[in-house]
């Protein structure tokens, strides 16, 4: 009898090694990493005021003048049934040869620096902003499965990038610590893994975990902790009601002519979002 106890003692451990280590590598691989963030809390945590006290109104074109407040475009939506305006031209600035949006320069940065800190891996850029011209090419060599049309690409827009660590890129980014570790920070950072697992049928787009978007503060907190994809996010966001979220009010609203803020405020980025409306984000 002891015999027999002893053997399954042995059996119980070997079996808890091997499913540890089956574990382990599953989660290395990217596998179970992806499933287990599918099931994190999620919640919209904006709560909505009815009125703002100490306000003060301006047109849009009132407002642009106070230099606390930015025209950022970093709201806009873009995929296949809202592609870039016709005539749109990117903000972009240039870093270690790669071309993005002003206001994503310092996030990326920082992002960068963090994970390699935490992971002893640096990541790179692979791909940032695209011209129409090198969207068509890319079209044509890996067809409408792979790439997006022209004028549907946030790389057009100069607002993603495609990262990927050393000998990790595509769908074996998760496969290395440094791709998990982006996946898991990039919203403290103003960036989404735009093309969520789980999300296909909404954004139009397969899952790529090495496709970042800057969508800014607080945005990018409020969508990873939503589990909602961008699309989502901009419905959830009634027009003509401000939100409050931390140090932040955000409105989403068509009407440009008499936009009403507090009295006090510290910063603010107006961007239009591609469906007819514009996100406005007070911090305060």
């Amino acid at each position: 009898m002891k015999k027999f106890f002893k053997i399954l003692c042995i059996l119980v451990v070997v079996c808890a090694v091997v499913a540890g280590a089956i574990f382990v590598w599953e989660y290395q691989s990217g596998r179970l990493f992806t499933f287990f963030r599918m099931f994190r809390p999620r919640e919209l945590l904006l709560t909505p005021i009815e009125a703002l006290a100490s306000t003060q109104t301006k047109t849009m074109e009132e407002w642009l003048q106070d230099e606390r407040v930015t025209d950022s475009k970093t709201l806009m939506l873009v995929n296949l049934e809202h592609p870039l305006p016709e005539g749109y031209e990117a903000d972009l600035e240039e870093y270690n040869g790669a071309k993005m949006h002003p206001l994503m320069v310092a996030p990326y940065i920082a992002l960068r620096d963090t994970v390699q800190e935490r992971t002893g891996i640096r990541i790179y850029v692979s791909s940032d902003f695209r011209t129409a011209e090198k969207q068509a090419a890319l079209l044509e060599e890996y067809g409408p499965d792979r790439a997006a049309p022209v004028g549907c690409s946030e790389h057009e827009a100069g607002l993603s990038l495609d990262v990927y660590a050393p000998e990790h890129g595509s769908y074996a980014f998760l496969n290395s610590p440094a791709g998990r570790e982006v996946n898991r920070i990039c919203h403290e950072y103003g960036f989404i893994i735009r093309y969520a697992s789980d999300k296909t049928e909404v954004t139009g787009f397969d899952y790529e975990p090495w496709h970042l978007r800057y969508v800014g503060a607080p945005h990018a907190e409020l969508i990873a902790y939503s589990g909602l994809a961008y699309e989502e996010y901009l419905d959830a966001l009634t027009p003509e009601t401000w939100y409050t979220y931390g140090n932040y009010l955000i409105l989403r609203t068509a009407n440009t002519e008499e936009l009403t803020f507090p009295e006090a405020f510290t910063s603010c980025h107006i961007s239009f979002d591609n469906t007819g409306y514009y996100v406005v984000t007070v911090e305060l």
